[in-house]
């Protein structure tokens, strides 16, 4: 698998994380994508060990300010290293950060141990965001960019404050005017929050800003899955495969539909396209399952397990 390619949502899938988990880290610059095409990111096997590396991190309770200021102090301790999430092992020690080099814990500078406490003060400033929406602004405070709005949205998501998120957006959006991105954001938002006519709404208006917006066509068609719209969302994902033949994700989720039809012939052929794209996909043996019940040839190594619905 060290050959490896993945979207945003087979790295989700893969490392056992919400996709928009995926898409915070994207946008601190922790994960690199190798490519991006019509906004759907591709990442390679360095940072699906990074992702992991993260995970174990977050899972460990650290909060992703207190990280950013320690990754900055380790690349001031070890000038060489200019990606410590891609170069260096990781381990969390109460307030501690240490590397792991070999079988011992080392500190930067080659100490057995270091302390980042004293690091604190090169950590961002911790803006109360949820002010904004509550405490009138006051004349001498100079005006809020939406796009600052949208950055403290982003962050209240990763804090798990999705309803606050939700109510950031709208206040970037009014301040800013309509924009796709955030649209598709809020969409998610909406999803996960269990909003999901509010969320088609948001994913129709992403698609009216940019209709080659094929990862929002993805999700509006999974969404349209869950409804039950079967030819509507088979139109949105065959509409993302117009704009983008190569996106697997789409084929995957085509596949699906078309099986829950029962037009597997139809669906056959995006099966064996989407192994073509993606045979490393945390989803390849359902694919080779569904294969092999078409009377395609043994479904190699193949599991039971299949992948998500709406991500």
């Amino acid at each position: 698998m060290a050959g490896g390619r993945y979207t945003a949502a087979m790295l989700a899938e893969l490392v056992g994380v919400p996709v928009g988990r995926i898409r915070a880290w994207q946008r601190r610059g922790w994960l690199v994508p190798v490519e991006q095409t019509h906004r759907v990111v591709w990442f390679d096997f360095t940072e699906l060990q990074v992702a992991r590396q993260l995970a174990r991190l977050m899972e460990a309770g650290v909060a992703p300010r207190w990280l950013d200021a320690r990754l900055a102090w380790l690349k001031k301790c070890f000038p060489h290293v200019q990606r410590p999430l891609a170069e260096l092992q990781l381990v969390l020690d109460g307030r501690t950060l240490l590397v792991r080099q070999g079988e011992g814990l080392i500190e930067p500078g080659g100490q057995m141990r270091i302390d980042f406490d004293a690091a604190d003060d090169a950590a961002p400033p911790v803006v109360p965001v949820g002010r904004w929406l509550t405490i009138p602004q006051v004349h001498e405070a100079p005006p809020l960019e939406p796009a600052q709005l949208a950055a403290w949205a982003a962050e209240l998501e990763e804090r798990g404050a999705l309803a606050e998120a939700v109510e950031m957006y709208r206040a970037a959006l009014a301040a800013g005017g309509p924009q796709a991105e955030w649209c598709f954001q809020l969409a998610e938002l909406l999803y996960r929050l269990g909003q999901g006519e509010a969320a088609l709404e948001r994913y129709y208006v992403a698609l009216e800003l940019d209709d080659q917006f094929v990862e929002a066509r993805v999700n509006l068609g999974c969404l349209l899955v869950e409804r039950q719209q079967w030819e509507l969302a088979i139109a949105a994902f065959q509409g993302a495969l117009h704009t983008y033949e190569a996106y697997p994700d789409a084929h995957y989720h085509l596949a699906r539909t078309l099986d829950q039809l029962d037009r597997g012939q139809e669906a056959a052929m995006h099966w064996r396209r989407f192994l073509e794209l993606a045979p490393d996909s945390p989803w390849s043996d359902e694919a080779r399952l569904r294969l092999f019940a078409c009377g395609e040839g043994p479904p190699s190594g193949a599991t039971q397990e299949v992948g998500p619905g709406m991500r």
